[in-house]
Protein backbone atom coordinates (compact mmCIF):
# COMPACT_ATOMS: atom_id res chain seq x y z
CA UNK A 1 0.00 0.00 0.00
CA UNK A 2 1.75 3.11 -0.86
CA UNK A 3 0.40 6.45 0.61
CA UNK A 4 0.99 9.94 0.58
CA UNK A 5 1.32 12.69 3.49
CA UNK A 6 0.74 16.44 3.13
CA UNK A 7 0.24 19.41 5.82
CA UNK A 8 -3.14 20.68 5.96
CA UNK A 9 -3.51 24.55 7.35
CA UNK A 10 -2.91 24.11 10.69
CA UNK A 11 0.31 21.90 10.03
CA UNK A 12 -0.71 19.02 10.66
CA UNK A 13 0.18 15.79 8.68
CA UNK A 14 -2.89 14.01 6.74
CA UNK A 15 -1.88 10.41 4.88
CA UNK A 16 -3.62 9.18 2.06
CA UNK A 17 -3.61 6.28 0.17
CA UNK A 18 -2.58 6.58 -3.33
CA UNK A 19 -4.77 4.97 -5.94
CA UNK A 20 -3.31 1.64 -7.63
CA UNK A 21 -2.92 1.47 -11.12
CA UNK A 22 -6.25 -1.16 -11.11
CA UNK A 23 -8.29 1.55 -9.26
CA UNK A 24 -7.25 4.60 -12.13
CA UNK A 25 -7.91 2.07 -15.06
CA UNK A 26 -11.35 1.13 -13.66
CA UNK A 27 -12.25 4.35 -13.21
CA UNK A 28 -11.16 5.40 -17.05
CA UNK A 29 -13.07 2.25 -18.60
CA UNK A 30 -16.44 3.65 -16.59
CA UNK A 31 -15.96 6.86 -18.45
CA UNK A 32 -15.18 4.92 -21.63
CA UNK A 33 -18.25 3.03 -21.08
CA UNK A 34 -20.31 5.83 -20.25
CA UNK A 35 -19.44 7.05 -23.57
CA UNK A 36 -20.56 4.53 -25.93
CA UNK A 37 -24.00 4.48 -24.36
CA UNK A 38 -23.95 8.49 -25.25
CA UNK A 39 -22.22 7.78 -28.52
CA UNK A 40 -25.29 4.94 -29.69
CA UNK A 41 -28.12 7.25 -28.02
CA UNK A 42 -27.04 10.04 -30.17
CA UNK A 43 -26.52 8.11 -33.06
CA UNK A 44 -30.42 6.46 -32.41
CA UNK A 45 -31.62 10.22 -32.13
CA UNK A 46 -29.81 12.00 -34.61
CA UNK A 47 -29.85 9.36 -37.11
CA UNK A 48 -26.19 9.59 -37.74
CA UNK A 49 -25.03 6.64 -40.29
CA UNK A 50 -21.83 6.28 -38.75
CA UNK A 51 -21.01 7.83 -35.27
CA UNK A 52 -17.56 8.75 -36.19
CA UNK A 53 -18.09 10.18 -39.51
CA UNK A 54 -16.11 13.37 -39.81
CA UNK A 55 -17.25 14.33 -43.67
CA UNK A 56 -19.91 15.94 -45.28
CA UNK A 57 -23.64 16.94 -43.71
CA UNK A 58 -22.80 14.88 -40.45
CA UNK A 59 -19.85 16.69 -39.76
CA UNK A 60 -20.68 19.50 -37.30
CA UNK A 61 -22.92 17.12 -35.08
CA UNK A 62 -20.34 14.68 -35.39
CA UNK A 63 -17.48 17.03 -34.03
CA UNK A 64 -19.79 19.34 -31.88
CA UNK A 65 -22.12 17.12 -29.92
CA UNK A 66 -19.75 13.61 -30.10
CA UNK A 67 -16.47 14.24 -30.79
CA UNK A 68 -15.78 17.77 -28.58
CA UNK A 69 -17.95 16.55 -25.65
CA UNK A 70 -15.36 13.33 -25.28
CA UNK A 71 -12.69 15.27 -25.98
CA UNK A 72 -13.15 17.68 -23.41
CA UNK A 73 -14.72 15.99 -20.92
CA UNK A 74 -11.66 14.90 -18.56
CA UNK A 75 -9.89 18.58 -17.92
CA UNK A 76 -13.93 20.18 -17.75
CA UNK A 77 -14.57 17.92 -15.34
CA UNK A 78 -12.21 17.51 -13.11
CA UNK A 79 -11.62 21.23 -12.75
CA UNK A 80 -15.40 21.68 -11.73
CA UNK A 81 -15.67 18.35 -9.23
CA UNK A 82 -12.27 19.10 -8.33
CA UNK A 83 -10.08 16.61 -9.27
CA UNK A 84 -12.83 13.80 -10.43
CA UNK A 85 -14.80 12.27 -13.27
CA UNK A 86 -17.85 10.03 -13.13
CA UNK A 87 -15.16 7.34 -12.79
CA UNK A 88 -13.02 8.15 -10.34
CA UNK A 89 -15.99 9.53 -8.65
CA UNK A 90 -17.44 5.78 -8.38
CA UNK A 91 -14.05 4.26 -7.75
CA UNK A 92 -13.35 6.38 -4.72
CA UNK A 93 -10.05 8.61 -6.00
CA UNK A 94 -9.48 11.75 -7.50
CA UNK A 95 -6.73 14.48 -8.67
CA UNK A 96 -4.71 16.78 -6.08
CA UNK A 97 -1.48 18.48 -6.96
CA UNK A 98 1.51 17.19 -4.73
CA UNK A 99 1.20 19.97 -2.36
CA UNK A 100 -2.88 18.26 -1.44
CA UNK A 101 -4.78 21.26 -2.85
CA UNK A 102 -7.23 20.77 -6.04
CA UNK A 103 -6.03 21.19 -9.87
CA UNK A 104 -6.26 24.45 -11.18
CA UNK A 105 -6.59 24.46 -15.10
CA UNK A 106 -2.92 24.72 -15.60
CA UNK A 107 -3.10 20.55 -14.15
CA UNK A 108 -6.05 19.30 -15.66
CA UNK A 109 -5.36 20.68 -19.36
CA UNK A 110 -1.48 19.53 -18.92
CA UNK A 111 -2.97 15.82 -17.50
CA UNK A 112 -4.96 15.83 -20.35
CA UNK A 113 -2.27 16.59 -23.24
CA UNK A 114 -0.99 13.94 -21.86
CA UNK A 115 -4.06 11.72 -21.85
CA UNK A 116 -4.31 12.32 -25.58
CA UNK A 117 -8.06 12.85 -25.77
CA UNK A 118 -7.25 15.45 -28.74
CA UNK A 119 -6.33 12.24 -30.67
CA UNK A 120 -10.33 11.85 -31.55
CA UNK A 121 -10.75 15.15 -33.40
CA UNK A 122 -8.49 14.12 -36.34
CA UNK A 123 -8.60 10.98 -38.54
CA UNK A 124 -10.45 8.19 -37.04
CA UNK A 125 -7.75 5.61 -37.64
CA UNK A 126 -5.32 7.22 -34.66
CA UNK A 127 -7.55 6.13 -32.11
CA UNK A 128 -4.98 3.02 -32.32
CA UNK A 129 -2.43 6.28 -31.42
CA UNK A 130 -4.89 7.03 -28.32
CA UNK A 131 -4.98 3.46 -27.19
CA UNK A 132 -1.70 3.54 -26.96
CA UNK A 133 -1.37 6.68 -24.98
CA UNK A 134 -3.58 4.72 -21.83
CA UNK A 135 -1.84 1.43 -22.05
CA UNK A 136 1.82 3.66 -21.55
CA UNK A 137 0.32 5.65 -19.36
CA UNK A 138 -1.44 2.70 -17.24
CA UNK A 139 2.54 1.39 -17.48
CA UNK A 140 4.31 4.10 -16.41
CA UNK A 141 1.72 4.04 -13.09
CA UNK A 142 2.13 0.59 -12.50
CA UNK A 143 5.97 1.63 -12.40
CA UNK A 144 5.95 4.89 -10.40
CA UNK A 145 6.27 5.17 -6.84
CA UNK A 146 3.99 7.66 -6.44
CA UNK A 147 1.21 5.99 -9.00
CA UNK A 148 1.50 8.75 -11.59
CA UNK A 149 1.05 8.83 -15.33
CA UNK A 150 3.56 10.46 -17.43
CA UNK A 151 0.50 13.86 -17.22
CA UNK A 152 0.83 13.41 -14.05
CA UNK A 153 4.57 14.00 -13.63
CA UNK A 154 4.38 16.99 -16.03
CA UNK A 155 1.25 18.36 -14.36
CA UNK A 156 2.21 17.73 -10.87
CA UNK A 157 -0.59 16.01 -9.86
CA UNK A 158 -1.04 12.75 -7.69
CA UNK A 159 -4.30 10.26 -7.70
CA UNK A 160 -5.66 8.96 -4.30
CA UNK A 161 -8.21 7.57 -2.59
CA UNK A 162 -10.82 10.11 -1.17
CA UNK A 163 -11.04 7.82 2.53
CA UNK A 164 -8.47 5.92 4.71
CA UNK A 165 -7.71 2.57 4.54
CA UNK A 166 -8.11 2.45 8.41
CA UNK A 167 -11.49 1.68 9.48
CA UNK A 168 -12.75 1.62 13.06
CA UNK A 169 -15.07 -0.64 15.27
CA UNK A 170 -17.01 -0.83 17.75
CA UNK A 171 -14.71 -1.97 20.08
CA UNK A 172 -12.37 0.70 18.82
CA UNK A 173 -14.87 3.16 20.37
CA UNK A 174 -15.93 1.24 23.17
CA UNK A 175 -12.19 1.03 24.31
CA UNK A 176 -11.78 4.65 24.82
CA UNK A 177 -10.88 5.48 28.27
CA UNK A 178 -12.83 7.90 30.90
CA UNK A 179 -12.00 9.22 34.03
CA UNK A 180 -13.27 6.00 35.82
CA UNK A 181 -11.09 3.86 34.14
CA UNK A 182 -8.01 5.78 33.40
CA UNK A 183 -6.05 7.85 35.95
CA UNK A 184 -4.47 10.07 33.80
CA UNK A 185 -0.67 10.27 34.29
CA UNK A 186 0.56 13.50 32.71
CA UNK A 187 -1.96 16.32 33.82
CA UNK A 188 -0.17 18.62 31.55
CA UNK A 189 -1.25 17.54 28.25
CA UNK A 190 -4.16 19.62 28.30
CA UNK A 191 -1.63 22.49 26.91
CA UNK A 192 -1.99 20.96 23.60
CA UNK A 193 -4.72 21.00 21.23
CA UNK A 194 -6.65 18.59 19.03
CA UNK A 195 -4.30 18.99 15.93
CA UNK A 196 -1.68 18.27 18.38
CA UNK A 197 -3.58 14.86 19.68
CA UNK A 198 -4.04 14.25 15.94
CA UNK A 199 -0.58 14.21 14.95
CA UNK A 200 0.18 12.08 17.75
CA UNK A 201 -2.45 9.61 17.33
CA UNK A 202 -1.48 9.50 13.34
CA UNK A 203 1.84 8.82 14.14
CA UNK A 204 1.17 5.89 16.16
CA UNK A 205 -1.41 4.45 13.49
CA UNK A 206 1.37 5.04 11.16
CA UNK A 207 3.98 3.25 13.10
CA UNK A 208 1.74 0.30 13.51
CA UNK A 209 0.79 0.06 9.29
CA UNK A 210 4.49 0.87 7.82
CA UNK A 211 7.29 0.69 11.02
CA UNK A 212 9.94 1.94 8.36
CA UNK A 213 12.77 3.86 9.93
CA UNK A 214 11.60 7.00 8.63
CA UNK A 215 8.68 6.86 10.61
CA UNK A 216 10.30 5.37 13.70
CA UNK A 217 12.37 8.07 13.90
CA UNK A 218 9.27 10.76 13.55
CA UNK A 219 7.93 8.96 16.35
CA UNK A 220 10.69 9.45 18.65
CA UNK A 221 10.97 13.12 17.90
CA UNK A 222 7.79 13.89 18.19
CA UNK A 223 7.83 11.91 21.34
CA UNK A 224 10.73 13.80 22.61
CA UNK A 225 9.18 17.41 22.14
CA UNK A 226 6.11 16.13 23.63
CA UNK A 227 7.75 15.19 26.29
CA UNK A 228 9.79 18.42 26.43
CA UNK A 229 6.57 20.61 26.15
CA UNK A 230 4.91 19.14 29.14
CA UNK A 231 7.95 19.95 31.65
CA UNK A 232 9.73 16.30 31.87
CA UNK A 233 12.89 16.23 32.54
CA UNK A 234 13.83 13.26 30.12
CA UNK A 235 11.33 10.97 27.71
CA UNK A 236 10.31 8.00 28.64
CA UNK A 237 12.18 4.78 27.77
CA UNK A 238 9.26 3.50 25.85
CA UNK A 239 8.03 6.11 23.61
CA UNK A 240 5.27 4.78 21.92
CA UNK A 241 3.52 3.77 25.33
CA UNK A 242 4.05 7.55 26.69
CA UNK A 243 2.37 8.49 23.40
CA UNK A 244 -0.27 6.07 24.15
CA UNK A 245 -0.61 8.07 27.20
CA UNK A 246 -0.70 11.42 26.80
CA UNK A 247 -3.33 10.45 24.23
CA UNK A 248 -5.85 8.82 26.63
CA UNK A 249 -4.58 11.84 29.33
CA UNK A 250 -5.94 14.16 26.49
CA UNK A 251 -9.32 12.70 25.92
CA UNK A 252 -10.34 11.54 30.03
CA UNK A 253 -9.06 15.51 30.31
CA UNK A 254 -10.71 17.46 27.93
CA UNK A 255 -13.50 15.35 26.79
Amino acid sequence: MSTIEFESAQHVKVEYELASTLQRVAGSMIDVVMFIIYFVILNIVLGLSNIFASTGSELFFTLLVIKLPWILYNPVIEYITHGQSLGKYIMGIRVVTIEGERPGLREVFTRWLFKGDFIWISADILILLWAACGVLGAIFSATSDRKQRLGDVMAGTLVIKNKSSVNYTLRDILSIKSIDNHQPTYPDVIRFTDEDMLLIKNTIQRVKLHPNEEIKRFAIELADESARLIGLEETPAKRMEFLQTLLQDYVVLTR
